[in-house]
């Protein structure tokens, strides 16, 4: 019986997956899978609530942008983007007593969005588990990995708690700054998978200013 209701729980897990309230984004689809390129899913009317200021973004940034976004970057025919969503974008510029994407630069659009972007697709289960590191050390575990921006990220992935047990929720990513030794985020939505790559969501509250100085 009792191993039977453990069955019973993972399970429910699988269904669940990582949606709840406090750490998921209504990405607009079902199943992670999104039939056009990241430009095409940031741009769709489904995910406007989430992505219509960081596809500005993208179009402020220049054609290179716009072209590694649709997938015909030679160089880099697919993608990871640490996905930062409108509500980083406006806390950015109301900050700053701006009013919208066009009041930034299209060199800082450029260089926000490459410092969130990583060549190839970077699968969430492919990113080693581990921990906060202690001393001089970012992470225990986990690997470093390098944007198309040059901004170096301590990157691991970590199983959360579900109903008091430990071990068995939703596999988190957090990713660390090697720039200001500062925490980035833990990952809210991940393996967003448009045709040529694939989308990390950040929580609505991230702030880039900490991943580097660059950015701020």
């Amino acid at each position: 019986m009792k191993t039977t209701k453990f069955i019973a729980i993972i399970v429910l897990l699988c269904g669940l997956g990582a949606c709840t309230k406090n750490n998921f984004i209504d990405t607009g689809i079902c199943n992670g899978r999104f039939d056009g390129s990241l430009l095409e899913y940031l741009e769709a009317p489904a995910n406007s609530y989430n992505w219509d200021s960081t596809a500005l973004m993208v179009y402020r940034a220049g054609d290179d942008v716009v072209r590694l976004f649709e997938g015909q970057d030679p160089d880099h025919p697919e993608i990871t983007f640490l996905g930062i969503t409108n509500h980083s974008i406006r806390r950015y510029l109301l900050e700053r007593g701006l009013s919208q994407v066009a009041d930034l630069t299209p060199e800082f659009c450029k260089k926000v969005l490459l410092c969130h972007v990583l060549d190839g697709k970077l699968w969430r289960d492919s990113i080693p588990l581990g921990e906060d590191g202690q001393g001089g050390n970012l992470i225990k575990g986990g690997a470093y990995y390098t944007t198309l921006g040059g901004t170096r990220l301590a990157m691991y992935t970590k199983r959360g708690s579900w109903q008091g047990i430990s071990d068995i929720g939703a596999l988190v990513i957090t990713i660390k700054s090697t720039h200001t030794l500062l925490k980035l985020e833990d990952v809210v939505s991940t393996n967003i998978e448009p045709d040529h790559s694939l989308v990390h969501a950040m929580a609505y509250y991230y702030d880039w200013t900490n991943m580097s100085d660059d950015l701020r």
